[in-house]
């Protein structure tokens, strides 16, 4: 038959070329384009598709395309299976139909050799990769029992079919029980992971509870046996979350409590039903130092159960000064998170450190300190001064409020004789009460007696004498005081400022005798020097005229 000259389209050339070379007739003698195009092309990758195509990673504009399965990778191996039926199909060559291997071959990956020709190019072959010619086993029909959840339809069941293709028949069937599916299950914030078993018809159902919205998701076959290739994955459809409102109102029974110890709380809780509003009947209601922003649960007061009638009543524990939030448990469920605050006061320890307690011999009480407060500050705090006779009866002496960080204060002012001192925090929203070790202070008393001056008309630079006797009160008596340091001291007239003029001890007998000159007019007195353990003591002052 005389050949027409007429040029024939694309596919049909392909067409021929494929009959050509697959008769195993000698290929017509082609021109070679240079190697970096032609035959520097190579198969990139081999892929076996969930239905038993073959797959091949070669350019969209090959000529000619072949693939075959080969028994093993063993030079002239035998060839179980070929074809040059591939079609493009947007990023390789994939066969037309599955590629079926003699029946009673073993299920197991085997290696794929390809021929190909490229534009201005020979035929080249290729051989690597492999065709996976095992059970393709599947997930499909995917469904949720629900559409949606809410508040109180919480839980779904996914339900769904597991197919094995077997090369060898081109059949689907279910696959054999017991296979193992993963479920991948997209929420909100997080992926969720959960496990189901085919049964013998290659069913599964996984009953769970998503606690979100769930937006899609995978199912895949996970741990297959030898014979069995898992497909890609099955895409989960979604399911909606319908959200609820709820309002609520609480107090704490108490305002100050010390820290651990129990406070009431006690409220109401209803939510938005289409009949209006209705005791939230079961809600767990939950009091904390925070906020519901998801971690209320670090710092937990107490929580409890709405009743019927929509109240609810528990009793928690103090944990530190703050506003104690009260809420329903925090759930996605919920439109938003409304909150009830009310204030409590749980003070923190106080110590007291450092504290001085001073009685000078004129009578004046000094008393300074700080507290402890473990890094807190401490401002405008009360600090009482209190005294004790007995060291058991306190009574209040002073009060001042601490004006620094570290709650620093100081006492100063008249003391008494014979006392017991001590510091005392009365307990406030911010600290504890708290008071210091007491400290015992006393000093002996002394006094003048018979004091008097020789003249007190004296000459201008006349010379007289004070005298007299100093005593102390030992054993509940007053007695005479020996050895007491005696100073006479003088102050011009018109001046302020006293000025000593002879200083001396008394006698065994408490007595004195002190010389001293007239300067001029001016004011004259005998005092008691500073002793440890004794209080200061003077005389009368007198006034004298220098003739």
């Amino acid at each position: 038959m005389k050949r027409s000259a007429r040029p024939l389209p694309h596919a049909l050339t392909r067409a021929a070329a494929v009959f050509v070379l697959s008769a195993g007739a000698v290929a017509p003698a082609l021109a070679v384009a240079p190697a970096a195009y032609a035959d520097g092309v190579t198969v990139s990758r081999t892929t076996t598709s969930d239905d038993g195509r073959l797959d091949i990673g070669l350019p969209a504009d090959a000529l000619w395309v072949k693939v075959s399965v080969l028994a093993s990778k063993e030079p002239g191996a035998a060839v179980l299976a070929s074809t040059d039926e591939l079609t493009w199909r947007g990023g390789g060559w994939t066969t037309d139909a599955a590629l079926r291997l003699p029946a009673g071959t073993a299920y197991g990956d085997y290696p794929v050799g390809v021929e190909y020709r490229m534009p201005n190019g020979t035929v080249q072959r290729w051989t690597g990769g492999s065709y996976s010619h095992k059970l393709h086993t599947g997930v499909s029909g995917l469904a949720f029992d629900r559409a949606s959840t809410d508040y109180d339809h919480r839980d779904v069941v996914l339900s769904g079919k597991v197919n094995a293709f077997d090369a060898a028949t081109g059949t689907r069937e279910p696959a054999r029980a017991g296979t193992r599916v993963q479920i991948a299950v997209h929420l909100a914030n997080r992926t969720s992971t959960f496990y189901a078993l085919s049964d013998a018809d290659g069913s599964f159902a996984l009953p769970f509870t998503p606690g979100d919205a769930v937006r899609g998701g995978t199912a895949t076959v996970v741990t297959p046996a030898a014979d069995t290739d898992p497909d890609d994955p099955a895409r989960l459809p979604d399911v909606d979350l319908e959200q609820t409102q709820y309002r609520i109102s609480a107090e704490t029974g108490r305002y100050r409590v010390q820290q651990g110890q129990p406070v009431t709380v006690t409220g109401r809780a209803e939510r938005l039903t289409d009949d209006g509003w209705k005791p939230f009947t079961g809600a767990e209601v939950v009091s904390s130092m925070e906020r519901p922003n998801g971690a209320w649960a670090d710092v937990k007061v107490g929580s409890g159960t709405v009743k019927a009638d929509g109240t609810f009543t528990y009793t928690g524990k103090a944990l530190s000064t703050g506003d104690v939030n009260t809420f329903v448990k925090p759930s996605p469920y919920f439109e938003s998170q409304p909150f009830d605050r009310s204030e409590i006061a749980v003070p923190k320890p106080f110590v007291f450190s450092n504290v001085t307690v001073a009685l000078d011999a004129y009578g004046t009480l000094r008393v300074g300190g700080r507290a402890l407060l473990g890094g807190s500050y401490c401002t405008n705090e009360p600090i009482v001064l209190q005294y004790s006779v007995d060291g058991r009866t306190w009574r209040n002496l002073d009060s001042v409020d601490s004006g620094d960080s570290d709650c620093g204060f100081a006492f100063e002012g008249g003391g008494f004789i014979a006392a017991y001192y001590r510091v005392w925090h009365p307990e406030t929203d911010t600290y504890r009460e708290a008071v210091s070790k007491p400290v015992h202070q006393t000093r002996v008393q002394t006094r003048f007696l018979g004091a008097g001056y020789s003249t007190t008309k004296p000459r201008t630079n006349a010379a007289f004498t004070a005298s007299g006797t100093v005593q102390r009160y030992v054993n509940k008596k007053w007695q005479a005081y020996p050895g007491a340091r005696v100073t006479l001291v003088f102050k011009p007239k018109g001046e302020t400022d006293w000025y000593w003029v002879t200083k001396g001890k008394t006698a065994s007998n408490g007595r004195y005798s002190l010389k001293g000159k007239a300067y001029g007019d001016g004011s004259w007195a005998v005092v008691t020097e500073p002793a440890n353990g004794y209080f200061y003591s003077e005389t009368k002052v007198t006034y004298i005229d220098a003739r």
